[in-house]
């Protein structure tokens, strides 16, 4: 009676759990994968914006000082590059910034639109 018992189990067993349990180690390899491309992806961003922060830094502050001090232009000259210079330094990677960072960005990047279109339908 036990083996018959056993047997009937491991056939339940095989028959209905082993199928879900393959199922859900593949689900888990895909969002393991899909874990590190968005890891990869958001470093990329990382990387990116931390590479226009410099810019930023160095435009605002460097480059106007340099071209109103080695320049010979007059004083109101002078101010109008650096305010134009320096605000486009600053309004460049301001406006990257933002665009990396909408959540727009981030649901398509992460493809997290995509899961939640499939979810609802």
């Amino acid at each position: 009676m036990n083996k018959l018992l056993g047997r009937v189990l491991d056939m339940a067993f095989s028959a209905l759990v082993e199928p879900s349990l393959r199922r859900a180690k593949i689900h888990a390899a895909v969002y393991y994968v899909e874990a590190v491309r968005t890891a990869r992806k958001a470093t990329m961003v990382f990387g990116a914006l931390a590479f226009c922060l410099v810019i930023m830094a160095s435009g605002a502050i460097l480059i106007p000082l340099a071209l109103c001090l080695f320049m010979p232009w007059q004083p109101d000259t002078k101010a109008w590059v650096a305010c134009t210079v320096g605000t486009v330094y600053l309004l460049v990677p301001l406006i990257v910034g933002i665009v990396l960072m909408s959540e727009r960005h981030w649901m398509r990047m992460t493809r997290a639109d995509g899961l939640v279109r499939d979810v609802l339908n």
